[in-house]
């Protein structure tokens, strides 16, 4: 059932305006989840650990660019050579580490979203005419399809 309802705007200097018009669709039922202050912090900031896999992906590609130098190149001097050794063993080393942070704490985000929803118990659809007959019902652990 679609509401309808004018509203007429403040006085104002311009005399063109219109009346605002909103339009409602009422809902039968409305799902409000209480959240802690420490899960609203992480999801305002996102998954942390995507910082992780980020500069993985950096160092790993730069490892990768290095190595590829290595194998291609002659080199006319030892310290650019040893520079490049140097930047492909870091890159791998600090790159694969925060690949491994990054796949560990890949999941916080998604687990507090989980959690939260598990608040609020499934929505049962039970016919009313079985209640007050007091016939047996089975309880199935699956939601209700959605109506339409």
């Amino acid at each position: 059932m679609v509401e309808k309802i004018f509203m007429t705007p403040q006085p104002s200097h311009n005399v063109e305006e219109k009346a605002l018009r909103v339009r409602r669709g009422r809902v039968d039922s409305v799902d409000l989840y209480e959240i802690k202050e420490n899960e609203l912090e992480i999801l305002e900031h996102g998954e942390p650990s995507s910082v992780y896999l980020n500069f993985s992906i950096f160092l790993l590609s730069i490892a990768i660019t290095s190595v590829l130098a290595l194998c291609t190149a002659t080199f006319k001097n030892d310290l650019t050579k040893y520079s490049f050794l140097f930047v492909c063993i870091l890159g791998f080393i600090i790159g694969l580490f925060l690949l491994i942070l990054w796949y560990k704490g890949r999941k916080s985000v998604k687990s507090i979203i989980r959690k939260i929803r598990e608040r609020i118990p499934p929505d049962y659809d039970f016919d009313k005419e079985e209640i007050q007959s007091g016939n047996q019902i089975e309880i199935s652990l699956a939601p209700s399809p959605p109506k339409e």
